[in-house]
């Protein structure tokens, strides 16, 4: 049989017990509310409190998403570095090669132009979030293409006919084309000549093309007199 002086002690206990917790659970709050009262530096307290916000919870979340540069220089290479948490599967759009999810990893890209890139993160429930940006990209000017000049280098006449010897000097270029057509499009010649022998006044138009494309035009007009 329990005596009565167990059972008091057993009281007591209890009491004592619930007299902590609730002691606990007070002080814990305080501290919540208080930090310098625990002797933590405030700015610790801060930095735990966001990286529980970062890092904690079972969403899948975009940590990072940008270009080692912001503006790059036409067919040079760049890294595109990115972070993702709690994601199964994750994608770049344009496609980049070799990324999949990783706290932290970069891939190398070399745009042509002005490209936006957009990071997409798939969690386990189904769930997907996106950042994107646009990485800019300027021409190199010192590679540009140019026409360095066009210009009637002769004329003379045969018979009734204008003819005419046009010349033309560029740079950078890598084809040279000319409308009307009067010779088929040249590779590489960094200056030239050509006859024509318009019955009419005409406008030639040089065309040169450079590098990724870009190109550079001049115009000459050859005035033929009524009547001639």
């Amino acid at each position: 049989m329990v005596s009565w002086s167990f059972i008091r002690i057993l009281l007591r206990v209890s009491l004592a017990i619930a007299a902590v917790y609730a002691g606990w659970i007070f002080l814990n709050r305080y501290w919540s509310h208080h930090p310098q009262s625990t002797g933590m530096d405030p700015e610790q307290v801060r930095r735990n409190a966001e990286f529980a916000r970062t890092y904690g919870g079972t969403d899948v979340k975009i940590l990072q998403f940008y270009a080692r540069e912001g503006n790059l220089t036409q067919g040079s290479p760049t890294v595109l570095c990115y972070g993702v948490l709690n994601a199964r599967a994750v994608r770049i759009e344009p496609p980049v090669e070799g990324v999949s999810p990783a706290l932290s990893r970069c891939v190398e890209i070399a745009p042509l132009q002005g490209t936006r890139y957009t990071l997409t993160a798939e969690g386990n429930d189904g769930h997907s979030v996106s950042e994107s940006f646009v990485l800019q990209v300027s021409a190199d000017q010192a590679t540009l293409p140019r026409i360095t000049y066009f210009r009637v280098a002769n004329h003379k006449m045969e018979g009734s006919r204008h003819l005419f010897l046009l010349s033309f000097g560029d740079q950078n270029a890598e084809e040279v084309s000319i409308d009307p057509p009067v010779f088929p499009t040249l590779h590489g010649a960094p200056n030239g000549q050509f006859l024509v022998g318009p019955e009419r006044t005409t406008t030639y138009t040089l065309t040169v093309t450079g590098k990724y494309g870009h190109k550079a035009e001049r115009k000459l007009t050859i005035e033929i007199p009524p009547g001639s």
